[in-house]
């Protein structure tokens, strides 16, 4: 008598290799996983400061808002975002800045606390800066220009101008 051998599925030894090779797959894979998306977390950080940044100069370019010259702080904490506007005659220009900027960003909505702007739907993503904020101060001119004093941590500051990480050394 001859025994029909008609076997359907995997054998045991067969099942063990291809978890092992899957294994060691996402054991390789993981860790660049990771980078990956925390590249795009600080990407993402860098673009919100960047477009409020935005938003500030071209609020002050144009002649429908009043933005007074002068010093205005942008930092991005877990919880919220705030600008902050540095000084003297804050709250004669802080309406003017939250029209501008809800008109901007859209469906960000700042609100005003006397001299400062909060808007809770903009936060930090990445917690690799070094800091557990992101700031950037931005100058309006009398003239009307508009120009990014400083970024900060060190770390921001070198995303902004190269759009990569700075080298670690060790």
């Amino acid at each position: 008598m001859k025994k029909n051998k008609n076997n359907k599925g995997f054998s045991l030894v067969e099942l063990v290799i291809v978890v092992a090779i899957l294994a060691i797959l996402v054991g390789l894979l993981a860790p660049q996983y990771t980078k990956y998306v925390e590249r795009s977390r600080k990407s993402a950080d860098a673009s919100n400061i960047d477009n409020i940044v935005t938003a500030i100069k071209v609020s002050a370019a144009d002649q429908s808002f009043n933005i007074a010259a002068g010093s205005y702080t942008i930092e991005l904490t877990k919880d919220n975002c705030k600008v902050t506007i540095n000084k003297s005659n804050q709250s004669d220009n802080a309406e003017d800045i939250v029209k501008a900027l809800n008109e901007y960003l859209g469906k960000t909505v700042f609100t005003k606390n006397q001299a400062e702007m909060t808007a809770s739907s903009i936060k930090l993503k990445s917690s690799k800066w070094g800091a557990d904020s992101i700031k950037a101060t931005v100058i309006v001119e009398t003239s009307g220009a508009v120009v990014v004093d400083s970024y900060s941590p060190e770390a921001l500051k070198t995303f902004m101008s190269t759009g990569k990480e700075a080298e670690k050394t060790n």
